[in-house]
C-alpha cells in the first residue's frame, strides 16, 4: 500500500524519546543521539537531549572498510560482521542512556541507519535496472539488548519504489530550517557530501537535495595511504594547508562523469573511495614534477571543495536566492576545506550548525531518530523529488521490542 497519507496505527504521545544511531561511510564509529520529539502545529519539533560517539576499534574499522572495498570477502565474514556491528550499535544506545541518566524503559523507539557497505544507485528508472544497497548492523540485536522497538534499514524501501535511497537527511534539514525567511542550504560533509536547498516558505516537496560527490572519505583514504596508516585523517586540514594544489591533476579529477549527472543522484565509496584514492596517488607519482604528500592532500581537498561549490554554481545559484550554507559533518572541522569552499562561493555566507544552537556531529543520527518516529506513526519520510522514488513510502523495517504492544492504540 502506498504511504500517501498518514496511517493512525500507533499512539501519538505528546512527547517521545527516540534514539538515532548512525555510522557513516568513513566508518569511524557509532553516533548516538537521544532526541525528544513532539508535534507542534503538525510539524515535529526536535530537542537533542544527549549525544555520544562510540569509536570503532582500528581492527573493526579495518574490517568494515575491507567489507566495503572491491576485495572479495567471504559470505561468512559479512555474516559475522553484521552481528558484531549490531552489538556495537546496541551498546552505543545503552551507553547513551547512561550518559543522559535516562533509563531504557523511558525510550520509546530506536532508529538505526546501520553501516553502509555497498550502495549502487539505479542507472535508470526502468524497474529491471533498480539500484541496490546494503547496510549491516543487525537490528534484532539492538531490540534484544535494549528491549526497545527498533526501526532500521531505511534505504531499501525507497529504492524499491525506484529511488536512490539517498539522500535521506534532507527530511530533517527541512524540519529544522523551514521557518527561516530566506533561502538556505545545508551542506553535510561526511564520507560523501550532500546538499539540501530550502527556499523560504517552501513545502517539503519543493526541497532540492542530492549528493554533491566526495567528502571526507577520499581525503581520509589519501592521508592513510600517504602516511602508511600513521594518520587516518587530516586534522583541521593542517596537511592540506602546507601543500600546493596541482592544477593539472585537479582539472582531470573534476572531469569525473558524476558531476555531469543531474539530480536526483547519489554516490558512495564505489566512486569516491579507496579505489579512486589509489588512482590519484598513482597519477601524482607519474607527474614530471614530483609532488610532496602535502601537495597531493591539498589537491584532493581542493577537489572536494570544487565539487561542492560547483554544485551550487551549476544548479542552485542560477535559479534561486541563497543567503547561507550551513555546513555540518566531519568536513566542517576541516578549516582548509571550509575556507576553500568559502573562497569559491564569495556571495554566500558559510555557517555551522552551532550558529543555530545545534550539534553538527549529531545531525545525521537525529535524522534517523526522526525517520523512525515518522515510520512508527505511519508517515512517509522520503522526498520523492530528492531520491527519485515514484511515490512517498514508509522507510525502514520494524523490529518489535518489549514495548511494542504499548505503541498501539487502545
Amino acid at each position: 500500500m502506498r504511504a500517501t497519507t498518514q496511517m493512525r496505527l500507533f499512539q501519538h504521545p505528546v512527547k517521545s524519546y527516540v534514539i538515532g544511531l548512525m555510522s557513516g561511510t568513513s566508518a569511524d564509529g557509532v553516533d548516538a543521539a537521544l532526541v525528544e520529539i513532539e508535534m507542534n502545529d503538525g510539524f515535529p519539533l526536535l530537542r537533542l537531549k544527549a549525544f555520544q560517539t562510540s569509536p570503532f576499534s582500528k581492527k573493526l574499522k579495518h574490517m568494515i572498510l575491507r567489507a566495503s572495498s572491491h576485495e572479495a570477502l567471504a559470505v561468512d565474514e559479512i555474516c559475522k560482521l553484521n552481528f558484531q556491528l549490531g552489538e556495537e550499535f546496541a551498546q552505543a544506545a545503552i551507553r547513551l542512556t547512561k550518559l543522559a541518566h535516562v533509563p531504557l524503559t523511558m525510550i520509546d523507539l530506536i532508529g538505526s541507519h546501520g553501516q553502509t557497505i555497498k550502495h549502487l544507485p539505479p542507472k535508470s528508472l526502468k524497474p529491471i535496472e533498480f539500484g541496490s544497497t546494503l547496510q549491516i548492523g543487525e537490528p534484532s540485536l539492538i531490540a534484544e539488548r535494549t528491549g526497545v522497538t527498533t526501526v532500521a534499514d531505511f534505504r531499501p524501501r525507497d529504492m524499491a519504489a525506484g529511488g536512490h535511497g539517498a539522500p535521506l537527511a534532507p527530511y530533517l534539514h527541512y524540519q529544522l530550517f523551514r521557518s527561516l525567511n530566506y533561502g538556505v542550504a545545508v551542506q553535510n560533509i561526511g564520507g560523501i557530501s550532500n546538499m539540501t536547498y530550502i527556499a523560504p516558505g517552501s513545502k517539503i516537496s519543493d526541497v532540492i537535495a542530492f549528493d554533491t560527490g566526495p567528502g571526507n572519505m577520499l581525503i581520509d583514504a589519501v592521508v592513510t595511504k600517504l602516511t602508511h596508516q600513521k594518520l587516518d585523517y587530516d586534522k583541521e586540514g593542517r596537511l592540506a594547508a602546507r601543500g600546493k594544489i596541482q592544477t593539472g591533476l585537479l582539472k582531470s579529477l573534476l572531469k569525473h562523469p558524476y558531476f555531469k549527472k543531474k539530480p536526483p543522484k547519489s554516490t558512495g565509496r564505489e566512486e569516491f573511495g579507496v579505489f579512486l584514492a589509489e588512482k590519484i596517488i598513482q597519477k601524482a607519482q607519474r607527474l614530471k614534477k614530483k609532488l610532496k604528500k602535502e601537495d597531493i592532500i591539498a589537491t584532493v581537498t581542493a577537489f572536494t571543495a570544487y565539487s561542492i561549490a560547483g554544485s551550487y554554481q551549476q544548479i542552485i545559484l542560477p535559479k534561486f536566492k541563497l543567503k547561507e550554507i550551513i555546513v555540518g559533518g566531519g568536513g566542517a572541522r576541516n578549516k582548509t576545506l571550509f575556507s576553500m569552499i568559502q573562497r569559491l562561493l564569495p556571495s554566500v555566507q558559510l555557517k555551522c550548525f552551532e550558529d543555530f544552537h545545534l550539534n553538527s556531529n549529531a545531525i545525521e543520527a537525529m535524522a534517523f531518530a526522526l525517520m523512525a518516529y515518522e515510520t512508527i506513526h505511519g508517515k512517509a519520510s522520503n522526498i520523492p523529488k530528492v531520491t527519485g522514488a515514484s511515490h512517498p513510502v514508509l522507510l525502514g523495517k520494524i523490529i518489535p521490542g518489549n514495548n511494542f504492544k504499548s505503541l498501539f492504540l487502545n
